[in-house]
């Protein structure tokens, strides 16, 4: 067996052969800094499913929103976040509109924040006004609560069914706050996922951001189910009302264009040179036959040409299947 070690000048020897042929030579490093304090809870696919979530959340409530101020009014998801509670609470203005979710079944509450000036100028615009805000910023009073629950109370089922995809989720408001110093329903150090939406619209209407806030720990078991590609392919099949819902809205207000081919003629070149005003083309088909619709160049429709008043129109005999 002692014949099998190697000295130490043989060891050495060996070492700088693997030297020469850059086997053993150093390689470069890629150096990535890393908080391991606050470790990141989200891959990017989880993040992507994140995202896609709240979109359809920004979409429902941009509907909700539209109806109830009577004018057109975008809710877009601006980033979704990784951070901890006392940064997003030290990012909060003084005062700021807070509702203090209760989550059943969870450890922690869930936070909900909307700009102190798009309150007030929401609230002037569901009373009759152009949708001002004030310049001195203070808290609601009463009144102004119950307004403003009108608008946050359908946001906050929006985010409930979009996080029901994943989990068993739904939120109560607990509590009205508004000094984010008082805040104190999540650990300061504790993780938490942060949605932020902005909220837009033409006019007076001040601009400014819907906050979510909710404890990592309440999320595991949610985040665990979002695999990229099995998360979307479920989404797919699964459809949910919610979507059925957008989808049908977005088909019906959607215009095509639609043809009827009344009938052809055959003409030579000089015949049709010398046509004028007044002049009568005979068609290859009787006023009595069926016609046919196209419609955004497919043939669908049979019917018979006809009037109604002063309006040319067509009585639908048939819709033909797709091809």
């Amino acid at each position: 067996m002692a014949d099998d070690l190697l000295s130490e000048d043989e060891l050495s020897a060996l070492l700088d052969a693997i030297g020469e042929d850059g086997g053993g030579g150093p390689r470069e490093r890629i150096i990535i800094d890393y908080d391991f304090a606050r470790p990141d809870k989200l891959n990017s696919d989880q993040i992507r499913s994140l995202q896609r979530i709240h979109e359809g959340i920004a979409q429902e409530s941009t509907n909700d929103l539209s109806r109830t101020l009577r004018m057109n009014l975008e809710v877009s998801l601006v980033s979704i976040g990784q951070l901890s509670f006392d940064v997003f609470r030290n990012s909060l203005t003084n005062p700021t509109v807070i509702r203090i979710l209760d989550v059943p079944n969870k450890q922690h509450d869930a936070v909900l924040t909307v700009d102190s000036k798009l309150s007030l100028s929401l609230i002037d615009r569901m009373l009759g006004g152009p949708g001002t805000a004030l310049d001195d910023i203070r808290p609601l009073t009463g009144v102004e609560e119950e307004l403003l629950d009108n608008l946050t109370d359908p946001f906050i089922g929006h985010l409930a069914e979009g996080w029901q995809r994943m989990s068993d989720f739904s939120f109560t408001v607990r509590e009205r706050e508004y000094d984010p110093s008082f805040l104190q329903v999540i650990p300061a150090g504790e993780m938490v996922l942060v949605a932020t939406f902005s909220v837009q619209a033409p006019g007076e209407i001040e601009s400014g951001e819907i906050c979510v806030c909710i404890p990592f720990l309440d999320l595991e078991d949610a985040i665990t189910k979002l695999a990229a590609q099995g998360r979307f392919a479920d989404i797919r099949r699964d459809q949910t009302v919610l979507e059925r819902g957008h989808l049908d809205r977005v088909v019906q207000d959607t215009s095509v264009e639609m043809r009827v081919d009344l009938g052809t003629a055959t003409l030579t070149i000089g015949e049709i040179l010398s046509l004028a005003v007044g002049d009568v083309v005979v068609l290859d088909q009787d006023a009595d036959d069926q016609v046919t619709g196209h419609i955004c160049g497919r043939q669908k429709l049979l019917g018979r040409a006809g009037r109604i008043g002063r309006k040319t129109g067509l009585i639908i005999d048939d819709v033909l299947p797709d091809p």
